[in-house]
């Protein structure tokens, strides 16, 4: 019975520490309408990358468990506004993203200084809006999503780390020689 018991709690803990941790993930949105020129625009993009970890292992990346967010050629949203960072200010109001489904994010950015001032908002599934202003030049744009937005995301080192790998295979050992002491009774 000790035995049995040691056993499964070395299984347990094998399993237990053989998740991946954190995944890169690259994303974009292709196709909006565009507000400032009244049309559709298959060309238009918006792209950028998050890394998460599954800290809790429910199977959704969410906003708590994001290490890194950029998008559109930010700096990251985490961490940002700190140190020298001071004159840019974001936020991420939500995130979401389960595999195989649709990321959901909801973020804005503020860049400023004495000569000019950047804001951006994003809200997946309905608008983007960047608006520039200096002294002497205004640049504003909208897209919005439409049925023929297409989404793509895609993984860049989802596969198991070698350590999880090598838990894993101990931990197969280890129920091969539970399965064989059981045969040899």
């Amino acid at each position: 019975m000790f035995f049995r018991l040691i056993s499964a709690a070395t299984l347990a803990s094998c399993a237990a520490a053989a998740q991946a941790g954190p995944i890169e993930f690259h994303f974009s949105y292709t196709g909006f309408y565009d507000k400032v020129s009244n049309q559709f625009d298959p060309a238009a993009l918006i792209a950028g990358s998050f890394i998460a970890d599954d800290l809790n292992g429910d199977g959704l990346f969410a906003k708590e468990e994001l290490l890194s967010f950029k998008h559109n050629g930010s700096n990251d949203y985490i961490g940002c506004g700190v140190g020298d960072q001071y004159f840019w200010k974001c936020s991420i109001e939500r995130f979401g993203y389960r595999v195989g489904g649709p990321l959901k994010f909801s973020s804005t950015w503020a860049q400023s200084d004495i000569a000019y001032q950047i804001t951006s908002s994003t809200i997946t599934g309905e608008e983007y809006v960047y608006n520039y202003r200096s002294g002497n030049h205004v640049d504003s744009r909208g897209l919005l999503w439409t049925d023929q937005t297409r989404f793509a995301i895609k993984a860049l080192n989802a596969v198991p780390e070698p350590f999880s790998l090598a838990l894993m295979a101990i931990g197969a050992a280890g129920l091969g020689v539970a399965r064989w002491r059981r045969r040899t009774r």
